[in-house]
């Protein structure tokens, strides 16, 4: 559950081998004011012995086909703010770096960095980048897991930007690492996650403007007149 996020590392690689219907939870109405909550007052949600379990809810989660939403990831002193799509393994993600949109595609084998200004586009594996091409992370990533091996804890229910979540806090097993998670109530899909390693980095992730429900194919297609390069074939001539 607690994966690390990798935008970084693909926009990196454009950069040096460059100029080549829905519904379910709804829209996140207002901008984050910085992990500013307040405690539903009744706490009848965490006092009641009949609702879902954390891990039945993040089972609820798993069980969407498809969403979309904005996102601001915060490292430290980076800020990336984009916009992503995700259905079953295929993941668009959709940023701009140095000025230029980059357009990251995967179908959780393959991965495509798309230049739309210049229409050219990267391919590479897990296997060129050695295990570490994943991209970033989309909410549904943080519903996989729930049969591991993680420890989870429940925090509290609050009321985060409008929508009732409950807040978990998950611990790899025999790791430092953990993910405090801001769970919608109503889908069971992270709004808001904050990462910390073992080295003390943390990564705040909100989603923004979240809505689920199954995406047509098209939107994870390259255009068909894009110039591909494969990274495999630049490595070897390098």
């Amino acid at each position: 559950m607690l994966n690390k996020f990798k935008i970084f590392l693909t926009i990196v690689l454009f950069i040096i081998f460059g100029s080549f219907g829905l519904a379910g939870c709804g829209g996140d109405k207002q901008e984050s004011s910085g992990g500013s909550q307040t405690a539903d007052t009744g706490q009848e949600a965490a006092q009641s012995t009949d609702r879902e379990s954390a891990r039945d809810l993040l089972a609820k989660g798993q069980k969407n086909e498809g969403m979309t939403c904005d996102y601001v990831l915060t490292v430290e002193d980076i800020i990336v703010r984009g916009k992503m799509w995700a259905h079953g393994d295929n993941v668009k993600n959709e940023t701009t770096a140095e000025g230029q949109k980059i357009i990251m595609l995967s179908d959780g084998n393959t991965f495509y960095s798309y230049n739309p200004a210049e229409n050219t586009a990267i391919k590479y594996t897990d296997e060129d980048m050695q295990g570490d091409s994943d991209e970033i992370d989309t909410p549904l990533d943080y519903t996989e897991d729930v049969d591991g091996e993680d420890v989870i804890t429940e925090l509290e229910t609050v009321n985060h930007e409008g929508v009732k979540c409950r807040v978990l806090l998950a611990r790899e097993k025999d790791s430092q690492d953990e993910a405090k998670m801001w769970v919608r109530e109503d889908c069971g899909l992270p709004v808001r996650v904050e990462e910390t390693d073992a080295n003390g980095t943390k990564s705040v992730m909100e989603y923004k403007n979240l809505e689920v429900g199954a995406l047509p194919a098209d939107i994870f297609e390259l255009p068909a007149d894009v110039t591909v390069r494969d990274i495999s074939e630049m490595i070897s001539r390098m």
